[in-house]
């Protein structure tokens, strides 16, 4: 009876025994997963860091990314090659070992000692990882796959002890971005699914690494670009007004003979002239004058960009200034038959105003809308007030403005696309230095057209109205105003040159 027991005892002991190894093996198994997992994720979270608070060079990063894979691993040796910008290839950006390397080895250059074929059927197949042992091959198979000198492949198998390397592609945005290789020593012979997990997952790591900064340079690289070309463009742009400030300097003075002279004969001091010759001279003068505000309005441009442009305001009469404009412009309207009228107030205050840039203002307006206004058009120039404010508009029957163009028409040189088929050789300064000119005394421009393209009575000529208004309380002659101190500097925030 005993022997059975002791047998049965036995046997249960046995079992126990065997239950345990398993159990061990078990553990033993879990441990060196959670130790592989641990190692991935701190790998990972290494070079999470290293990707966010580096602001090095894509070479420097790379050399801190195999520097920490090395610290943190049992590899021997680990490098990245990534695409040159100028080579079909693969250079090695950056690499460490366990064995100390020469700075000139670390940094990666024109004379890099490895590089891998860009083209390499490998890289063109599914497969993620590509072996090869380097002391089971000749140098010569060594050198042609990783196109590296011989001391660099000695260095490798004599100073990191390397036997066994993995090729890993670095995937980033489904495209390849470069390859990593990992050196194994002596003892290993082929890699586990353990290992080629690790590496696969370390190589996603990496890959985004390096693409997130081959990104970041690129657009490093941009960024510089236009720079330098924002810095020639702002060459040209002073160069341009450096030539319109100094033209138009050269142009006022043989203008300003041939108006004179023109107004001499007009005034008969040359003899008496008939009246198709003062009909001839009347527009010879006309033209010139405008060519006399074109010109006004170019130096203007220049004084915008130098801070040079004043307001110089007095007292002055708005109702006879239009009237003063309308009389020069009549005949021009009268010869391509429009009708020009102006409705002037019979009383008017006197203004605090710049008399002859608001001139300007109300010449441009005007010769615009007899230039845009087909024949047998009407253009109509109204003046009033209220207890508060003052307004004038000119309002014409013309081509208008189309919609998408209503937006940009105050721009600096901007011109609507009909205003350029009616008239070529205009400068689109016009409507920016009126608008400037308005705003600098603490005036509104005045600007409304149907849409070319929208509802209107007359879709062949909606017409347009420009204008501007004026508070009288800015506006107010002071009750003891004295010419002396009449110059007042125009708010620089309004002379900002659009």
């Amino acid at each position: 009876m005993a022997k059975p027991l002791l047998r049965h005892n036995l046997s249960k002991r046995k079992q126990l025994e065997q239950d345990l190894a398993h159990v061990n093996q078990e553990m033993y198994k879990r441990n060196s997963e959670l130790a592989t997992t641990n190692q991935t994720l701190s790998l990972l979270r290494t070079i999470d860091s290293l990707v966010l608070e580096s602001h090095d060079s894509l070479q420097v990063l790379c050399n801190q990314i195999t520097q920490a894979m090395v610290n943190k691993s049992e590899y021997n040796w680990v490098a990245i090659f990534g695409k040159a910008p100028h080579h079909e290839r693969l250079e090695l950006l950056g690499w460490s070992g366990t064995n100390t390397l020469p700075a000139d080895q670390i940094t990666a250059d024109e004379t890099s000692p490895a590089y891998l074929n860009a083209s390499d059927p490998w890289l063109e197949h599914n497969e993620r990882i590509h072996s090869m042992h380097i002391l089971h091959a000749s140098d010569k198979v060594v050198a042609d796959y990783l196109h590296a000198t011989p001391e660099f492949i000695g260095h490798l198998r004599d100073q990191q002890h390397v036997n066994l390397i993995q090729f890993v592609k670095l995937m980033a945005r489904q495209k390849l971005v470069g390859v990593m290789a990992v050196g194994f020593p002596a003892t290993v012979h082929e890699l586990d699914n353990d290992n080629k997990e690790l590496l696969e997952r370390l190589s996603e790591a990496v890959g985004v690494a390096v693409d997130n900064r081959l990104l970041f340079e690129e657009n490093q690289h941009v960024l510089k670009q236009l720079q330098m070309t924002n810095q020639k463009l702002r060459a040209l742009d002073q160069a341009k007004d450096e030539f319109i400030s100094m033209a138009s300097h050269q142009l006022r003075t043989p203008l300003t003979s041939v108006k004179g002279y023109v107004s001499m004969v007009l005034e008969g001091d040359s003899g008496k002239i008939t009246k198709i010759q003062r009909n001839l001279l009347e527009q010879a003068f006309g033209s010139s004058q405008r060519m006399v505000y074109l010109i006004a309005d170019l130096l203007n441009v220049s004084r915008l960009r130098t801070g040079k442009f004043v307001i110089e305001s007095k007292p002055t009469n708005l109702a006879d200034v239009i009237e003063g404009e309308i009389s020069q412009l009549t005949a021009t309207a009268a010869a391509k038959n429009l009708t020009l009228s102006y409705i002037k107030p019979k009383t008017f205050p006197p203004l605090m105003l710049d008399e002859t840039k608001i001139r300007q203002v109300i010449m441009n307006f005007v010769d615009n809308a007899i230039y845009y206004t087909p024949a047998d058009g009407k253009i109509e120039v109204k003046l009033s007030e209220s207890a508060d404010s003052v307004e004038c508009t000119v309002s014409d029957d013309g081509i208008g403005v189309p919609k998408p163009d209503q937006h940009h028409l105050f721009g600096k040189f901007y011109r609507a696309g009909n205003a350029r088929e009616a008239r070529p050789d205009g400068t689109g300064l016009g409507l920016f230095m009126a608008k400037k000119v308005v705003v600098a005394q603490g005036g509104a421009v005045i600007f409304s057209s149907p849409a070319v393209d929208g509802p209107s009575t007359n879709p062949d000529r909606p017409g347009s109205t420009f204008g501007f208004m004026f508070s009288k309380a800015k506006l107010r002659v002071p009750a003891h105003y004295k010419p002396d101190g009449q110059t007042v500097a125009a708010p620089a925030k309004e002379l900002s040159v659009a």
